[in-house]
Order: structure tokens, then C-alpha cells, then sequence
């Protein structure tokens, strides 16, 4: 019995839209405007997730954020240790292949200083190129949450309908035709 009562419901509707189909087929429709959404359900969701981390620092923001604040130590420890593991010690070797003591010389100490140097330029230069980016990432990431349109407004113009449309021609028609029977009835023609 239940069935038979959804049934009889989505009839119901199925004949009011009917109804109306041919009701706005026979007069037209006035215009209107009307809000159309541009996304799914699951594309909606994905951006209200996307923009509460925005505001909270979740996970993607947490990397924008250390790497603009100037916390690169994940991409300076790689750079640090080849520094010690392998440029210090090739120093060491060549210096100590020149004899007793040139370790403790100048030319020595001039060799460590431009290679510290060297490393800092390194680092100086990826922190900068590592900022850049995540700015474009960040920037890149903003824009697409704030620009996207979850709705989108459409201007649905009048419409005349059968009738409407029949109307002037059979205004004049009758007019003509009533022109025409006065004139018989009044023996002119």
C-alpha cells in the first residue's frame, strides 16, 4: 500500500510538470532570472575543504608557511652534509698532500672561506628560489579558491507562447473580417 502511494505521488508530479509544460507552451512564460550551479555536490565539497584549510593552516599551508617564514632546513641539510662529508675533507686531503703544517697555513684558511662562502651562496639562492615558488604556489592556491563560482546567474527572457503568438494574426484577421462583414452588411461592397 505504501508503494502504491509513492506512486500516486511522483504521478502527481509527473502530471504537474505536464500540466505546466503545456500551460507555458500555450501562454509563455515571463521572464525571470535564475541561479545555476556550476559545480556538483562532491566539487562543492572539495572547495569548502580546500578554503577551511585556507583558514586554518592545514596540511599544504604548513609547507607555504615554513617555507615563507624562511625554514628551508629540509632542503639545507642535504647541501650541509655533502659541505662536510665531501668539500672539507677533499680541502684537508689536498693541504695535507703539501706537507707538515699546511694545514695551519693561510692559503688554507682563504681555500675553507671561499668554500663557506660558496655554500652560503648556494643556500641563499635555493632559499630564494624555494620562496618564490611557494608564493606562486600560494598565490596560485588562493586564486583558485577565491575565484571559483559555486552558482552562476542566467537571465531566462519572456517567451509568447501558441497564443500569444497566434494573437495579432488573428486580431487583424477578425478585424478584417469584421471590416469586411459591416461593408457587405451595409451593401458597399
Amino acid at each position: 500500500m505504501i508503494v502504491i502511494k509513492k506512486n500516486n505521488l511522483l504521478n502527481s508530479r509527473a502530471k504537474k510538470g505536464e500540466v505546466m509544460g503545456i500551460m507555458d507552451w500555450m501562454f509563455g512564460k515571463k521572464e525571470k532570472m535564475q541561479q545555476v550551479p556550476t559545480m556538483t555536490g562532491q566539487q562543492n565539497d572539495i572547495l569548502s575543504q580546500f578554503l577551511s584549510q585556507l583558514q586554518s593552516g592545514g596540511n599544504g599551508m604548513d609547507y607555504f608557511q615554513k617555507i615563507l617564514s624562511g625554514d628551508t632546513s629540509q632542503f639545507e641539510k642535504p647541501l650541509m652534509r655533502q659541505f662536510n662529508e665531501q668539500t672539507i675533507p677533499g680541502l684537508a686531503e689536498r693541504f695535507s698532500g703539501m706537507g707538515a703544517g699546511s694545514q695551519q697555513s693561510s692559503a688554507f684558511g682563504q681555500q675553507m672561506g671561499q668554500a663557506g662562502a660558496g655554500l652560503m651562496e648556494q643556500l641563499g639562492a635555493m632559499r630564494g628560489g624555494l620562496q618564490m615558488q611557494a608564493a606562486g604556489g600560494l598565490q596560485n592556491a588562493l586564486g583558485m579558491g577565491l575565484g571559483a563560482k559555486s552558482f552562476e546567474n542566467i537571465f531566462r527572457p519572456a517567451t509568447q507562447g501558441f497564443i500569444g503568438s497566434m494573437a495579432p494574426g488573428l486580431g487583424s484577421g477578425i478585424g478584417q473580417g469584421g471590416i469586411l462583414g459591416l461593408l457587405k452588411y451595409l451593401k458597399l461592397i
